[in-house]
């Protein structure tokens, strides 16, 4: 990449990868893309100076846009035609983090650690209900994503024997299903714990489904 990034939001859209922010505002790039006419080189994506923020604290891809939510607001990049701006206001007020979209629904959590769920075709947010008490309050570590059509919750539990290198990760599989006016009724299929080496003060920042 043309600059250091942490806290970016990246996606993958018809065969590239996009990533935006993570660097000072007046780094050039701002944002970069990746794909296969590019050779294995980043190149510089065009953005307006006046939508660039440093971190981005949660993003999705929807309908073939890149939608990032940030300190002062979210924001959308929408690749086909290489256009900028704001993502709407009922999703930017409810949108404060991490998040993953599941059947078009956009999900993330609130700061009181509820999973709610956004409709774009409504243009409103939902609660997930049903799994509230089988789950810790998620306030600022989990992180979400689609897994086969269920979605996905990964959060950081303890260190293992103290100091310790090793970290236990815990993960929920949520069925959600959406009923008669709009409401979001969630059911906890599975939940595993796993417990990985690593690096002391590691954290988990994102997560993604891959097929093996």
């Amino acid at each position: 990449m043309g600059a250091a990034r942490e806290f970016a939001a990246a996606g993958a859209v018809g065969g590239r990868i996009y990533v935006i922010g993570g660097c000072l505002p007046s780094s050039e790039p701002w944002a970069e893309a990746l794909g296969p006419e590019e050779a294995d080189a980043w190149v510089p994506v065009a953005s307006p100076f006046g939508i660039r923020e440093k971190w981005m604290h949660g993003n999705v891809v929807l309908d073939g846009k890149l939608l990032a939510v940030a300190d002062h607001g979210g924001l959308l990049f929408d690749p086909a035609d290489g256009s900028w701006g704001p993502v709407s206001t009922i999703l930017d007020m409810g949108w404060k983090g991490r998040a993953a979209v599941v059947d078009g629904i956009i999900y993330s959590y609130d700061f009181l650690g509820k999973i709610k769920g956004f409709d774009p075709a409504a243009d409103k947010w939902t609660e997930v209900e049903g799994v509230n008490e089988e789950l810790p309050k998620f306030l600022s570590g989990a992180t979400l994503a689609d897994l086969s059509g269920r979605l996905c919750v990964l959060w950081e539990g303890k260190r293992v024997n103290g100091r310790s290198k090793e970290m236990e990760i815990m993960c929920a599989a949520i069925e959600v299903n959406k009923e008669e006016g709009g409401r979001l009724r969630g059911k906890i299929v599975w939940t595993e714990v796993i417990v990985l080496a690593v690096p002391k003060g590691s954290t988990v920042s994102h997560c993604l489904a891959v097929e093996i």
